[in-house]
């Protein structure tokens, strides 16, 4: 059997060196009895194994780099031009000047296969417990999500533990009072739900009240549908994932019962879908539930079995006829609400589905397969269409929404094309294009305009979302070549987009965690893929190029800011790879050390 594939240790160190039999629990009956330390060992895990291998396969590139004398370049750089214009320059960052002391770089063998599985994608993959779909009938296969319950020293037969089968007793246990459960609702309805609108803040808040005092928090009451108990579950992780620890502490949780409770409410909410049997049972409560829970699956470690959630979601508004809402000038005032709340959670999904696209190089919606218009900018209590320059809670994804639709013409376009040539000018187009786009559909209050008090709290927020997004997605569109121009001159201009879109990534974000806002899943996932260009940026060039230092500096600022969470599974999975990075350019830059001594550090 393959190693990787057999169930965590449960047994204790103590027994399994004596091999005597173990019960399994932390500290277990014959170490107490003994009166010896009980702990378990601890094991490799399949990304740390799956990191080692990938910085093996780069310090062999690096070889062949160095070995290379002479230049081959595919084609010349410059030969399509990318406009740009000043009203870009504000959100959208902008190619670094050329090193005059970069050495000439060469090809290292550009081919459709390296084109896509390259060091950086399959590094930031990793952390977010992710792998490029593999080759049908290799050897790999799915390992699962590893999430932060797998670090726990709990007996997995516990009866608290949650699973489909556990009663809605144990669900009850899980609810705070009535108080704190509004308090918790209410923040999210504040303060998250601009970044995702994929329920409608009155609409719920309400349906939370007939919860609370019609049904006295119940969740057995035969009146209440536990598909939305289930949505319930999903905003309370939200807030409790995403809100800072001074205000988790306002509601009377420290940072060890917020982890876990996160943990378990998130479990909970998977939990109550199964037990409303929602793939059969179509409701709109259980995609507003998936859609929610986006926010929360990345940072506890879901992200593999999330993706399968998202497309579940789909299906099942598209049996709803979400895809078909149309133009809200068609609606009745009697159905108004009913449907915006049903193209925003549809708009939603096409934002996931749309901009998860890397990761499996396919999407499930198609732009001419649905009519659903985009949602209107209003204020919930009167839904009464605004101009785009009038912030509310959906003005940011309305903008989010605008670009990811660029990404399945591309994805579409790029299939078409047959040379790296057409592929790489169309992918200058789609630059040129999205830098356009962003120029015309971003409001003032979400780029530079001074704050106004009758503005919203999530405002500055937003601001700070909608650089780092913007600045990731540049990178998106130029992934397929990303690896190639480390060494190849005909890419050059990737690079040097592809770092400049890094250092603004990296600096915004070490601006957000000055700042006392919610902690979202982006700013440690896109901060991870954009420290890993500057440390492979760092591994191709000399050690005294002007930029070295900064880059160094930049990376170290988000290992340590990442190494203050404790409750994001990319901020560790992150850290880890980070860190393995910086050790092997260390030991590079380092006189005398050789590719032997690199490896085994």
């Amino acid at each position: 059997m393959d190693a990787r594939s057999q169930r965590r240790r449960l047994a204790c160190a103590e027994c399994t060196r004596k091999k005597i039999k173990c019960d399994k629990v932390i500290p277990c009956r014959n170490c107490s009895r003994r009166g010896r330390p009980c702990y378990r060992l601890p094991q490799q895990t399949t990304s740390e194994r799956a990191i080692q291998d990938c910085l093996q396969e780069l310090q062999a590139t690096l070889r062949v780099v160095r070995q290379s004398q002479t230049a081959t370049p595919v084609l010349e750089d410059g030969t399509i031009s990318v406009p740009s214009s000043p009203e870009q320059q504000s959100l959208l960052p902008e190619p670094v000047p050329s090193r005059s002391d970069r050495p000439e770089m060469h090809s290292a063998g550009v081919n459709e296969d390296t084109e896509v599985e390259d060091a950086a994608t399959i590094l930031e993959f990793l952390a977010w417990g992710r792998r490029k779909v593999p080759a049908y009938g290799s050897p790999h296969r799915s390992l699962g999500d590893v999430t932060l319950d797998d670090e726990l020293d709990l007996d997995e037969t516990s009866h608290l533990r949650l699973t489909n089968d556990s009663p809605l007793d144990l669900l009850q246990l899980l609810l705070p009072k009535p108080k704190c459960l509004q308090e918790i609702v209410r923040y999210h309805c504040d303060c998250l739900l601009w970044y995702h609108a994929s329920f409608h803040a009155i609409v719920f808040q309400s349906e939370l009240g007939d919860f609370v005092n019609k049904y006295g928090c119940n969740v057995q009451n035969a009146n209440v549908d536990l598909q939305w108990v289930a949505l319930l579950f999903a905003v309370l992780t939200g807030s409790m994932t995403c809100a800072p620890p001074t205000v988790a502490l306002s509601w009377g949780f420290h940072e060890q019962e917020r982890s876990a409770i996160a943990r378990r409410w998130f479990k909970a909410a998977l939990v109550c879908l199964h037990r409303a049997d929602y793939t059969s049972n179509h409701s709109i409560y259980s995609v507003e539930c998936i859609a929610t829970m986006t926010m929360s699956a990345h940072m506890l470690g879901h992200s593999n079995s999330h993706s399968v959630m998202l497309a579940t979601a789909v299906r099942i508004a598209q049996s709803l006829g979400l895809h078909l809402l149309g133009s809200s000038a068609h609606d009745h005032p009697n159905s108004l609400v009913r449907k915006e709340i049903g193209r925003r959670v549809w708009t939603e999904l096409c934002i996931q589905d749309w901009f998860s696209i890397p990761f499996s190089e396919s999407y499930l919606i198609h732009l001419l397969d649905f009519n659903t218009g985009t949602p209107i900018n209003c204020k919930e209590d009167d839904m009464v269409p605004l101009p785009d320059e009038v912030p509310t809670s959906v003005t940011y994804y309305r903008v989010l929404y605008q670009v990811a639709r660029l990404m399945p013409w591309l994805q579409d376009d790029m299939a078409k094309l047959n040379t790296l040539y057409t592929k790489y000018e169309h992918v200058l187009r789609y630059d040129a294009q999205m830098r356009t786009l962003v120029s015309k559909v971003v409001p003032l209050f979400l780029k530079n305009a001074p704050l106004h008090p009758s503005w919203p709290c999530y405002v500055p927020w937003a601001r700070h979302c909608l650089i780092i997004s913007l600045a990731h997605k540049i990178i998106m569109v130029y992934r397929k070549f990303l690896w190639p121009s480390f060494t190849n001159l005909a890419f050059s201009f990737t690079l040097k987009t592809c770092i400049a879109a890094s250092k603004t990534i990296l600096r915004e974000c070490k601006q957000v965690a000055e700042e006392e806002g919610p902690i979202l899943w982006i700013y440690h996932a896109f901060a991870v893929a954009a420290s890993i260009i500057l440390c492979l940026d760092l591994l191709f060039q000399p050690p005294l190029d002007a930029e070295h230092h900064g880059h160094r500096e930049l990376v170290e600022d988000t290992i340590a800011i990442l190494s203050r969470s404790n409750s994001s599974m990319i901020a560790k999975r992150g850290l880890t790879i980070l860190r393995l990075l910086s050790r092997a350019e260390e030991g590079q830059s380092l006189p005398g050390s050789s590719q032997h001594e690199l490896a085994i550090r």
